[in-house]
C-alpha cells in the first residue's frame, strides 16, 4: 500500500510542467542545507534537497502566475502577485521560498515521525523505490510511454544530485507508507478497527454497475483522425425507449444485469457483456469520473436502475444503464480482503497522516533542534530557474 503515491506523481507532473535553465550557483559539494539533531533524529539534509524543493515550488508557482494579472510568457514572473490553490495571495518569489521551506520541513517531519513511532521498512522496498527514482532521473517518469525527459536534465544543472533527488522521490515514499502502517494498520499504534473501517466504507463508498451505449457512430478521416457523428433525433429516441424498457425490467427484477448486458451487446455499440461488472469505489471517485452516474446513485435504492444520458448536446452522446448494487452484501468479506482493506484504510486515514506531517513540520520549525544553513540556502534565488522561451523559426524569420 502506498498512500502517498499520488503526492509523488504530482511532484512528477510539476517537474514536467516547467522547462528552465540558466546560470546558477551550482553546489558541487555535499553541503548541508538543513540539520536536525535530538535524541530521536540526528540527520543532515543536503543543499541539493533544498534546491529540489525550491524547484518544485517554482514550478507550482508558475501555474498560478500564468493566471495572474500582468503575466507574460517571455518575462520572469517571480515579482508578480499570485493566488495559490488555497486562495493565499503573495508575491511569487516569497511564496516559492516559503513553500520550499515547507517542503523541506515535511521531509524532516516524516523522518522524525518514523523514528519517534518506530516505523520500519525492508531493504527490498527501498531498493524498488530507488530504482523507480533512478529510472525517472535517467529517462523521465513517462519513458515507458515513449516520452523521454530525464529529471536530471531538469535539475542537475542547478545543483541537485541524483542522491538528493532519490531521497525525496524514492526513500520518502517508502517511509511515509511504513509510518502509515505503523500508525493505522492492524497492530498499529492507532489501529483502525474493523467496525470503524466498515462504518467508513458503508458511508463513503458505492457499489454500482453500468452498461454504456453509444448514441453516435465513429469513423476515421483521411488523416487518420477519429470522428464522431451523433445519430439523428429519431434514432436516439428509439434507442432511449428500448433502453428505458431494460431499465424498468432491471428495477422490477424481471431481468438481470448479465442478460441486459448481452442484449445490449447484440443490438448496440457498447461494451462487451463480459466487461460489465460490479464496481466499488468511493463516492468522490465516481463523482470525479462520471458526475451524472454519481448523481443517479445518490437517488437510487439498492437494486434500482436508471437511464443516464451524458453529452447529449455534443457529437458523441452516451447512454448508460446504471444500476445501484447492495453495498452491504458481503461487506465483511470485502473488508477482510487484504488488498481491499488497504485501499479503504488509505482513503480513510490519508488526510490524517498528511495533517500529522504538516503539524509536525510546523512544530519542528520552532524547535531548537533544527538548524538552517542560511548562508547556503540564501544563495539560491527562485529567479534562477527562469529561461526566456526561444523564438520559433517562423517568428525569428518574421522579426528580421
Amino acid at each position: 500500500m502506498k498512500p502517498f503515491h499520488k503526492i509523488i506523481a504530482a511532484f512528477m507532473a510539476v517537474i514536467l510542467a516547467a522547462s528552465v535553465a540558466g546560470c546558477v550557483p551550482v553546489s558541487v559539494t555535499k553541503e548541508w542545507g538543513y540539520k536536525y539533531a535530538d535524541k530521536r533524529l540526528d540527520k543532515e539534509y543536503s543543499i541539493g534537497m533544498y534546491i529540489y524543493s525550491l524547484y518544485q515550488a517554482y514550478s507550482e508557482a508558475k501555474t498560478y502566475a500564468e493566471k495572474a494579472k500582468g503575466y507574460k510568457e517571455n518575462e520572469p514572473f517571480t515579482d508578480l502577485k499570485i493566488t495559490d490553490g488555497d486562495g493565499k495571495k503573495a508575491v511569487a518569489k516569497d511564496w516559492i521560498k516559503e513553500k520550499a521551506e515547507e517542503n523541506m520541513l515535511k521531509v524532516i517531519a516524516t523522518d522524525y515521525l518514523a523514528a519517534k513511532n518506530g516505523a520500519t521498512w525492508d531493504k527490498a522496498s527501498i531498493k524498488a523505490a530507488e530504482k523507480t527514482a533512478k529510472d525517472s532521473w535517467d529517462m523521465g517518469p513517462y519513458a515507458s510511454y515513449g516520452y523521454y525527459q530525464p529529471i536530471k536534465d531538469q535539475v542537475e544543472k542547478f545543483g541537485v544530485s541524483e542522491e538528493s533527488y532519490t531521497y525525496i522521490a524514492g526513500d520518502e515514499s517508502v517511509k511515509q507508507t511504513a509510518l502509515f502502517d505503523k500508525l493505522y494498520a492492524k497492530g498499529g499504534l492507532e489501529e483502525v478497527s474493523d467496525k470503524e473501517l466498515t462504518d467508513f466504507f458503508l458511508k463513503n463508498y458505492v457499489d454500482y454497475s453500468y452498461i454504456p451505449v453509444h448514441l453516435y457512430s465513429s469513423s476515421t478521416d483521411a488523416s487518420g483522425n477519429a470522428k464522431s457523428k451523433k445519430f439523428d433525433a429519431k434514432k436516439i429516441k428509439k434507442i432511449k425507449g428500448e433502453l428505458q424498457a431494460i431499465v424498468d425490467e432491471l428495477s422490477d427484477g424481471s431481468t438481470t444485469l448479465d442478460k441486459a448486458a448481452k442484449t445490449c451487446e447484440k443490438k448496440y455499440d457498447t461494451a462487451s457483456a463480459d466487461e460489465v461488472k460490479n464496481k466499488v469505489s468511493t463516492k468522490e471517485e465516481l463523482k470525479s469520473s462520471n458526475a451524472d452516474i454519481a448523481k443517479a446513485m445518490d437517488k437510487l435504492k439498492n437494486g434500482e436502475a436508471k437511464l443516464v444520458v451524458v453529452g447529449e448536446s455534443g457529437d458523441s452522446p452516451t447512454a448508460y444503464i446504471a444500476v445501484k448494487n447492495n453495498l452491504n452484501k458481503d461487506v465483511k468479506k470485502y473488508i477482510n480482503n487484504d488488498s481491499n482493506r488497504g485501499t479503504v484504510l488509505q482513503n480513510m486515514k490519508k488526510d490524517a497522516l498528511t495533517d500529522l506531517i504538516e503539524k509536525t513540520a510546523k512544530d519542528l520549525k520552532k524547535s531548537s533542534a533544527l538548524t538552517i544553513n542560511e548562508g547556503a540556502v540564501n544563495k539560491y534565488d527562485p529567479g534562477m530557474f527562469y529561461e526566456k522561451p526561444q523564438e520559433t523559426t517562423a517568428a525569428a524569420a518574421a522579426a528580421q
